[in-house]
């Protein structure tokens, strides 16, 4: 899932079957999803991911992405687990 509101695009839930993974399928999806935002006029592109997901942020660091010296806060309205 991704939406562009205006001043930054977000990624949202990429996700792979883990019986699909290594099989490049993740990049392409990221591809896609970032010829879609160029071709609206998105200059940049956020996402998160739980600090402690290391393999994804790996994933993330070698399709380009960087780590931004940003604080992210949230608050929970209702509890779910996480």
């Amino acid at each position: 899932m991704a939406g562009y509101e205006g001043h930054r695009g977000w990624i949202n839930y990429l996700a792979v079957d883990p019986s699909h993974r290594l099989k490049g399928i993740g990049r392409a999806l990221m591809h896609q999803v970032e010829q879609q935002l160029r071709e609206i006029g998105c200059p940049k592109i956020n996402l998160q991911v739980r600090t402690g997901n290391t393999s994804i942020i790996e994933f993330y660091k070698r399709i380009g992405f960087q780590i931004d010296e940003v604080v992210s806060m949230g608050r929970r309205l209702e509890e779910d687990g996480d």
